[in-house]
């Protein structure tokens, strides 16, 4: 849908567009009783003008010619937002143009056949008026919850969910400049024995503390997000892969560093970390990056744990390598 003008919304303004110049003084009176704002316009142009000052809450069309991709629907359409739709009524006197009315791209519509009652009109309004409220209400209540979805709540990082969101944003941008990138996968060593040997509520201060590390260490332009039990995964934007091991390199040492405390229980824990990079030139995919971070990941676990290994290569096999590594005593 087409986005409004950024117009200050009124609220309790119907706009009457009378093109077809029918007396409906009436209606507007009706409307009026009913403590609403009413705007008249009788032309196209004054229509165009009052949609240039304000954003009706609501719209009473009648046509001069109401044809599907016509001008008269073109200026109702464009008040149309995914996240605040303006609902329309249409007076009609040829019903057959119900007929039409699913090309309009108008998620809110009513019709009224003329001459209209004012009482039905103001009825009809009313209730396209509790209707658009109702979708305010809903369109809040969804952006409540995407964004508790888009935080994990155990460390306060991203969600995985919203991380492969920014991951895939972030590729098309660094394709378009031919800019680098980098991806991390981080592995916390033995989390098993840690929950088995303390308790769960320990094994998530464990999970809080190396989310507090990872927002202390990275930049503001980095990501960093929670994706499994004990998993994290970073995206580092413009970061070379020699960057990309020296900031997991200080990740690793941090976290190693960390003593975390919970009651009774207190353990120093490590990670393990995987990369791949990505240097916009070569053909790949956001998919590629994190497989191929995955499979430096496994490297260093099965090399000791505690180590910070960088994927590189991939034979004619197409199995990949994995060297370079930034290993840890």
């Amino acid at each position: 849908m087409t986005q409004a003008a950024p117009i200050d919304p009124s609220p309790d303004l119907v706009l009457v567009c009378n093109h077809g110049r029918d007396p409906l003084q009436e209606l507007v009176d009706a409307l009026v009783r009913a403590g609403l704002r009413v705007e008249v316009s009788e032309s196209l142009a004054d229509t165009r003008r009052l949609l240039r000052e304000v954003r009706p809450a609501a719209v009473i069309l009648n046509p001069l010619t109401l044809v599907t991709g016509g001008i008269e629907l073109e200026l109702v359409e464009s008040l149309q937002r995914d996240d605040d739709p303006v609902p329309v009524l249409v007076l009609l006197e040829d019903l057959q143009l119900f007929a039409d009315a699913h090309h309009w791209r108008l998620p809110i519509r009513d019709f009224l056949r003329k001459p209209a009652s004012p009482r039905e009109t103001l009825h009809r309004v009313e209730l396209a008026l509790q209707h658009r409220r109702r979708h305010a209400t809903l369109v809040t209540q969804k952006r409540d919850l995407e964004g508790q979805i888009s935080v994990d709540f155990k460390t306060g990082l991203l969600s995985e969910r919203f991380f492969n969101r920014i991951l895939a944003l972030e590729w098309k941008r660094a394709r378009r400049h031919q800019d680098p990138m980098s991806l991390l996968l981080l592995d916390v060593d033995n989390f098993k024995s840690v929950n088995d040997s303390t308790e769960y509520t320990f094994g998530d201060e464990v999970l809080r503390k190396i989310g507090e590390t990872l927002r202390a260490t990275l930049r503001e332009t980095d990501f960093a997000a929670r994706i499994g039990g004990d998993e994290f995964c970073v995206l580092l934007p413009q970061t070379t892969p020699k960057e990309a091991v020296q900031t997991a390199m200080r990740l690793r040492q941090r976290i190693a560093d960390t003593s975390i405390q919970q009651g009774p229980y207190s353990r120093q824990v490590t990670v393990s970390i995987g990369i791949d990079a990505h240097d916009a030139r070569s053909t790949s995919s956001p998919e590629i990056l994190r497989s191929r971070a995955n499979l430096a990941l496994k490297e260093a676990k099965k090399r000791g744990k505690n180590q910070v290994w960088l994927y590189s290569g991939q034979p004619a096999s197409g199995e990949g390598t994995v060297g370079d590594a930034a290993t840890a005593s």
